[in-house]
């Protein structure tokens, strides 16, 4: 059951704190007063669409909340159990902050999650149906998710998706080994000229940084040894090098340095430069048996930096990548190279597959048969209730022959889908005596409005909990048939609660609450609020509903006789 709706920032509504309650909740307003945004908010709030241009103008973000008690709701409190979120007695709290730069924030009892995540909670909650929904009652998947629910058949049907995705996946594992023989070949060539060339370079990874090092000793090598000869030339090795003089430069200070003090420091200091001297011309000596030049050696370094930017072009940008797709061109290489033994493992494989795919789209198929007949008499049942006396709806199930088909049955190849081997279709009949036909080409508005409630009737002990909401479900009913309606709302609401917009009179008067909106300006800015009526304001907004905004006695007469009789 939803207790609390909070509303802030979105579309007309500024802030609103609705306190629901069991029952039948009928919400009404003028045109354009804002009736279907609270119906919008529960929809995003449980996980469907979240727009920008449902942010109040001048606002950053709409917020939304919502308040549940899932004490009668078993598969909520187990979801909840199942994905971890705190549960502290029966209470369920929803947050959702929507943003204009389209970030989404949303809790579960404070806990955050994602947008997918709440939208499988919201499916245990509530049904959000609008006008569009008699669209989707039209489409054929649609009217087999009804008679599967009915039917309790969800979980076998779950079974058979598995089973389908199964034997699908192994079709096509099949069908690569069996890839075209020529294709086959070609791609084997493709796969091992890469690998051979990524071979026969015998790549190591560091290689490149090493090569450019020693690319660019070898490059200046030539100059570096020609410089460091002249240096070595001068100090040491040449007839007049300085090192060669020095002995005869120290010989002549030391002569002299007893005649002053300024000359003993000279002798030191020519001494500290002979120290200095030799130790660079040894450094020089060094560098000069280190220094290699071969212009063969860096003729050899620039083909092979050469070679590998060649494979990064190819294969990677680096030559970690280029090894690993060596691996995987190995590895496909094999894939493609797997012996006989495997693909017939493979077909053995597939064959189980397809013996259990078969098994249990029979058993779906039987089900949903041993029950068309209980659930056609119960929808006709419904329908008569809502007026509709003589007409009936018939489920067709069909099998669709084909030469591709994946079951084989009675001696034919049958299609199968997620759903199984059935296709469904709703035939119509909206008088006696009429041949049925197929709902999606004969049925009016009213008409599917009535045939959607009725199975909503028939499926209200598999809602588990989950609280209705309708968007105009009545349109285009009036009279006595939206009398019939309002009858079969307020016994669904005995189980369910109901939250829907009107623009009956009997409906809303035969709800248990009356919720209305109205839309006024305040401050230069227009708003929707929403209050629930009493009995005296109930009977202004019914009289309002009948006549118009010029109520008239006659219908304040008749809306206190509709509320006298709560349309039962």
């Amino acid at each position: 059951m939803l207790q609390t709706l909070s509303i802030r920032d979105f579309a007309l509504i500024d802030s609103a704190q609705i306190d629901l309650r069991s029952g039948l909740t009928a919400i009404t307003g003028e045109t354009g007063s804002g009736k279907s945004l609270l119906l919008d908010a529960i929809s995003s709030l449980l996980g469907g669409k979240s727009s920008a241009m449902d942010i109040r103008t001048g606002s950053d973000k709409y917020c939304l909340e919502a308040a549940f008690d899932i004490s009668n709701n078993p598969s909520a409190k187990q979801w909840i159990e199942e994905h971890g979120f705190p549960l502290n007695g029966p209470s369920l709290v929803i947050r959702k902050e929507f943003s204009r730069d389209g970030k989404t924030k949303i809790q579960i009892n404070h806990s955050l999650s994602s947008v997918q995540v709440l939208r499988g909670l919201g499916e245990l909650l509530s049904e959000v149906h609008n006008q569009n929904d008699q669209i989707l009652l039209l489409d054929k998947t649609q009217q087999l998710d009804i008679l599967d629910s009915y039917a309790g058949l969800v979980p076998l049907r779950g079974e058979v998706r598995e089973g389908f995705l199964t034997y699908k996946s192994l079709k096509k594992r099949l069908e690569e080994l069996e890839m075209n023989h020529a294709d086959k070949n070609r791609k084997k060539e493709i796969l091992q000229y890469q690998i051979e060339e990524i071979h026969g370079a015998n790549l190591k990874e560091g290689e490149e940084e090493e090569l450019s090092k020693e690319e660019h000793l070898l490059t200046h090598g030539e100059k570096l040894a020609e410089n460091l000869d002249l240096i070595t030339g001068y100090l040491h090795e040449s007839e007049s090098s300085i090192l060669g003089s020095f002995p005869k430069i120290l010989a002549a200070s030391d002569k002299i340095k007893s005649f002053s003090t300024s000359l003993e420091e000279m002798d030191s200091s020519l001494k500290d430069v002979y120290v200095t001297i030799r130790e660079i011309n040894a450094s020089a000596q060094d560098q000069k048996e280190e220094v290699f030049f071969s212009p063969e050696r860096l003729s050899h370094v620039q083909s092979r930096l050469d070679l590998i930017q060649k494979l990064k072009k190819k294969y990677g940008s680096s030559i970690l990548e280029i090894l690993n797709t060596k691996k995987k061109a190995e590895d496909e290489l094999a894939a493609l190279e797997q012996n006989l033994d495997s693909k017939v493992s493979l077909e053995k494989e597939r064959k189980r597959a397809a013996d259990k795919l078969t098994q249990l789209c029979l058993q779906l198929s039987k089900a949903r048969r041993e029950v068309l007949n209980r659930f056609e008499t119960k929808l006709k049942s419904e329908l008569e209730v809502l007026g509709m006396q003589g007409a009936g709806l018939q489920v067709v199930l069909r099998w669709e022959t084909s030469a591709e088909g994946e079951v084989e049955a009675q001696g034919k190849s049958y299609l199968v889908n997620e759903y199984g081997l059935d296709q469904a279709e709703f035939y119509f009949s909206p008088n006696p005596g009429e041949k049925p036909r197929p709902l999606r080409k004969i049925a009016s508005g009213g008409e599917i409005s009535r045939v959607m409630l009725a199975i909503k009737s028939v499926l209200g002990s598999n809602f588990d909990g989950k609280v209705l909401v309708f968007d105009e479900v009545d349109s285009g009913l009036g009279g006595e048939i939206a009398l019939d309606v309002a009858k079969k709302l307020r016994v669904l609401s005995k189980t369910h609660q109901i939250i829907l917009v009107t623009h009956l009179q009997q409906i809303a008067a035969a709800a248990d609450h009356h919720l209305l909106v109205s839309k006024h300006i305040k401050d230069g800015r227009t708003i929707s609020e929403a209050e629930f009526l009493g009995m005296e304001e109930r009977t202004l907004e019914l009289a309002r509903m009948i006549s118009g905004q010029n109520i008239s006695k006659g219908a304040l007469h008749h809306a206190k006789e509709l509320l006298k009789k709560k349309a039962v």
